[in-house]
């Protein structure tokens, strides 16, 4: 637990050294954006994760050495490169033509951990993890972990970090002549194997090959996997969605795999969205399509397996007629309610608009049994879309075609309140307004409720990886509360929390200034959620606040890494680690 602290520390300071440095920094304004990598040829697939200090990992796919090479950059809250520009090179082992997916995941040390598959081994893709520190340092060797190696086809694995400081893997094996399996390993800190060599099988039913699995973290060390029950053959596959929560040991905790939704087949190469509740569930938001048109639905599974919707899921409009495609879902914990924007076509798929919904706990449709009509069904080509949740809404962002011209695009954003009413402007704000090729959109959240989002760009002749933050007030630029050449005197400071690690409660102790305005202790989640806010009083002495490890609804929290702050006071901010 020591290292959680110093690891923190080691950031905060770097952060606030290089705050004033020469270089890039988020830019204010959106036809500018900030160049993230842009050697020779493509740079492709990027990904972005945030860092407890509000800091960032992007990662992507770099062809310049001819090679699909995977490069890694670290950010700090203002957007100054920690790296060389264009990043630190992960690996360059031999890679395919063509690219699958992969993920990139920020631990709770605020290591990023990279995890891929490449044919260093034969061209049917094996998978290898990577775990890279603050300061570049490959944790887990130069040629990270292998994770598997066989003749067999695996793609798109995923990785999240469990309660308890280790790491699970999941990814498909899908041999040519037998049947498939989603695969599962855990490593530890260090990144010992704790499983057999190439993982256990954890799904897989005769005769079929599941496909495009999906994790998130649960209670006690365990993970919930979501995955389509067969993706073998085209058209006759029973494309279901299922789950399934897995102990430390890997064991089945729910005796059987959950049919999230069977009452028809998912879209070919569709994966649908997994998120982790905060409380040990899991919520799943996809499309599929009964007839000629698509529908959208969202599920809740609690962490018992439970449905808490009906069976099949909750359709997110009841509109008939349309398309309603590419749901994105925003969890708001504190008061477990869900916002899903999709993408709403005319029947044909020839003009496109954006609807959202807001459903409460219980599977209701709080804006009517139509949704919410945020951008009209017209002939402006929409596409890429993502969302966040805020503390009193959600914000969506999207790549637009406004000229209707085939690679003029611009990125656009909106908040919304929990009417859905806009919260920024009237329109859509302007995150990218250089018209140019863009595609890939990922976005994360950080502690303070800003948006960096990042996508492959084209303005320079190849794809290159562009970047924006985006504030909380719908301001491009440096967080508005971070720490600037003009920022007022710092009047709060913490001082410690104890205990640390605890399991009932903790004391966390701030210094004041003389001249320190009311003030409020802010406490995000590993995702950058605001999970609870505590008053912290005025007057110009130091005060102790007392966390109970509850989130603002009352309900006990999951054991695992919470980042705190003084609200709106730069460099005040800690970690607390809470154990069940």
């Amino acid at each position: 637990m020591k290292r959680t602290s110093m690891s923190f520390v080691a950031a905060a300071i770097a952060w606030l050294l290089t705050s004033g440095v020469a270089g890039a920094q988020w830019p204010n304004d959106s036809d500018a954006n900030l160049l993230i990598a842009d050697r020779p040829s493509e740079q492709v697939t990027p990904k972005i994760v945030s860092t407890s200090d509000g800091g960032s990992y992007v990662a992507w796919f770099d062809l310049a050495s001819g090679n699909y090479d995977v490069y890694l950059q670290r950010l700090d809250r203002d957007g100054y490169e920690m790296w060389p520009h264009n990043g630190n090179l992960i690996s360059s082992h031999s890679q395919n033509s063509w690219l699958v997916d992969w993920d990139l995941i920020a631990d709770s040390q605020d290591n990023a951990v990279v995890v891929f598959g490449d044919a260093r081994s034969g061209s049917d893709l094996d998978i290898y993890a990577y775990r890279i520190s603050p300061g570049g340092d490959f944790l887990w060797g130069p040629d990270g972990v292998t994770l598997s190696n066989n003749s067999d086809f695996e793609p798109a694995p995923r990785a999240v970090e469990t309660t308890d400081g280790q790491f699970v893997f999941v990814w498909s094996r899908l041999p040519d002549a037998s049947d498939g399996k989603i695969m599962m390993q855990r490593l530890t800190a260090e990144g010992v194997p704790l499983f057999v060599a190439g993982g256990i099988p954890i799904a897989g039913e005769p005769g079929e090959g599941p496909g495009n699995p999906d994790i998130v973290a649960s209670v006690d060390g365990s993970v919930i996997v979501s995955w389509v029950r067969d993706v073998s053959t085209l058209y006759s596959s029973p494309r279901h969605l299922r789950a399934e929560r897995f102990s430390a040991v890997g064991a089945t905790l729910w005796g059987a795999p959950v049919d999230v939704f069977n009452a028809g087949n998912l879209p070919i190469a569709y994966a649908p969205t997994l998120q982790a509740d905060g409380v040990g569930g899991a919520l799943f938001v996809w499309h599929y399509s009964p007839a000629t048109l698509f529908d959208s639905y969202v599920q809740r599974l609690d962490v018992a397996g439970v449905e808490r919707f009906a069976h099949n899921g909750v359709r997110v409009t009841t509109t008939t007629g349309r398309n309603h495609l590419d749901p994105t879902l925003s969890w708001r914990s504190q008061v477990e309610e869900m916002f899903v924007f999709w993408r709403e076509l005319n029947s044909s798929q020839s003009q496109w608009g954006i609807y959202g919904q807001r459903v409460s706990e219980s599977g209701s449709r709080l804006w009517g049994d139509g949704g919410h009509q945020f951008m009209p069904i017209d002939g402006t080509f929409d596409f890429a879309l993502r969302s966040a949740p805020t503390l009193d809404g959600a914000m969506f962002f999207w790549i637009t075609e406004p000229t209707q011209t085939y690679d003029e695009n611009q990125i656009l954003g909106v908040r919304v309140d929990q009417a859905g009413d806009p919260v920024w402007s009237p329109d859509p704000i302007l995150v990218s307004s250089y018209l140019s090729g863009k595609s890939r959109l990922p976005i994360t959240l950080d502690f303070s409720g800003t948006v960096k989002l990042v996508w492959e760009d084209d303005r320079n002749g190849s794809p290159d990886i562009y970047g924006q933050s985006v504030n909380p007030d719908g301001s491009l630029g440096i967080p508005i509360d971070g720490v600037t050449d003009d920022a007022a005197p710092t009047a709060h400071r913490m001082l410690s929390t104890i205990p640390n690690p605890f399991t009932r409660s903790t004391s966390i102790h701030v210094s004041r200034d003389a001249n320190a305005r009311d003030a409020r202790i802010e406490i995000f989640d590993a995702t950058g959620r605001l999970i609870r806010a505590l008053d912290a009083g005025s007057g110009g002495s130091d005060v102790t606040v007392i966390w109970d490890g509850l989130d603002s609804s009352g309900h006990p929290l999951p054991e695992g890494v919470y980042v705190y702050r003084v609200a709106r006071s730069a460099g005040a901010m800690g970690k607390a680690v809470l154990l069940r």
